[in-house]
């Protein structure tokens, strides 16, 4: 079997931010990573204010198709989105008031 020059790299090798990428991407995806975006600084924002637009259509959507066999169960969808109940009911609430 033929060794390639990424069978020489060991994780505790390369810098801080790169251990913590292949520690959650594995190191082939983050060799992946890095050859695809060279020298691009790269801010990530957090994920609870990046997945939020899409759990509140998320919630909404439960809402909206709720039905007697399928009933909308707001600590579910709390427990499920990572989102409070208060929020949930909250986003219910402005929901309802854009529809009007």
């Amino acid at each position: 079997m033929t060794k390639t020059w990424q069978d020489y790299i060991e994780t505790e090798q390369l810098p801080e931010d790169y251990q913590i990428m292949a520690d959650a991407i594995g190191l082939e995806n983050t060799i992946r990573l890095a050859q695809a975006l060279s020298g691009i600084s790269i801010y990530l924002v957090k994920p609870e204010k990046l997945f939020k637009p899409f759990k509140i259509k998320y919630v909404l959507d439960c809402y909206r198709h709720a039905c007697p066999e399928q009933p909308f169960n707001h600590r579910r969808l709390a427990l499920e989105t990572g989102l409070s109940v208060r929020e949930v009911y909250t986003i219910i609430e402005k929901g309802k008031k854009v529809e009007i």
